[in-house]
C-alpha cells in the first residue's frame, strides 16, 4: 500500500474511531483531540506505518495545540486524499508502484523508438511506452488515451507482471504483443 492510500485509510479509521466514542456521550473539543492523539500515538510508534509516521506526528501536534481541531483537520485531509486517490493518474502511479514492488525493479518511461533494451533494474525491464505520457492524462487526472507497458524478462517474472496487471481493476488491459520473454500490454480507462 502506498503512502497516500495509507494516509487515507488511517485518517478515515481515526475519524470512525472517534464517531464510535461520540456514541457514548457528547465530547468536548479537548476530549475529541485527546482520543485522536491517543489513536495517532499508536500509529506513530508502529513500524507498519513507517511511511506516514511524520504526518501522524504532525496530526498529534495539531491535537495537542490548545486551539487545534484535529477532527476538522482530519475531515479536510480525508476529503483531499479521496480526491487524489480517485483519479486515473493516481491509480496508474499505484499500478506502477505495485509492479515495482512485486518485481523488485524500477519502471522506466520511454518513447517507443528510444527504449534501451539493456537498461534493466534487477532481472527485468519494465517500461511505460508512450510518446507523451503527460498527454495521456488531463488536468483532473483522467486518462484520455491509452498507454502501453512493456515487460522483458523470464517466464516466471512475466507471469508475476501479468498477475499484477490482471489484479488491477482500474484499467482494461489488452495484450498488444507477447512471446516467451516479452509482453506489451495496452491500458485503457474503464
Amino acid at each position: 500500500m502506498n503512502q497516500t492510500q495509507q494516509l487515507l485509510d488511517v485518517s478515515t479509521n481515526a475519524l470512525l474511531h472517534l464517531e464510535f466514542q461520540k456514541l457514548d456521550k457528547h465530547l468536548t473539543l479537548a476530549e475529541r483531540n485527546n482520543i485522536l492523539v491517543k489513536y495517532f500515538k499508536r500509529i506513530a510508534k508502529s513500524n507498519r506505518y513507517r511511511a506516514i509516521k511524520k504526518t501522524a506526528k504532525q496530526w498529534i501536534n495539531v491535537g495537542r495545540h490548545p486551539e487545534g481541531d484535529l477532527e476538522n483537520t482530519l475531515s479536510n485531509e480525508v476529503e483531499q486524499l479521496t480526491q487524489t486517490c480517485s483519479t486515473d493518474l493516481y491509480r496508474f502511479v499505484g499500478l506502477v508502484d505495485d509492479i515495482e514492488s512485486q518485481l523488485k525493479t524500477k519502471v522506466q518511461y520511454s518513447q517507443a523508438h528510444k527504449i534501451d533494451l539493456n537498461a534493466r533494474y534487477g532481472k527485468v525491464l519494465v517500461c511505460v511506452v508512450d510518446e507523451d505520457l503527460k498527454a495521456s492524462f488531463d488536468e483532473e487526472g483522467l486518462m484520455t488515451k491509452s498507454t502501453q507497458i512493456l515487460f522483458i524478462g523470464s517466464t516466471d517474472d512475466k507471469d508475476t507482471f501479468s498477475a499484477v496487471i490482471d489484479k488491477c481493476d482500474d484499467f482494461q488491459s489488452v495484450i498488444a504483443y507477447e512471446d516467451e520473454s516479452h509482453l506489451r500490454v495496452e491500458l485503457f480507462r474503464l
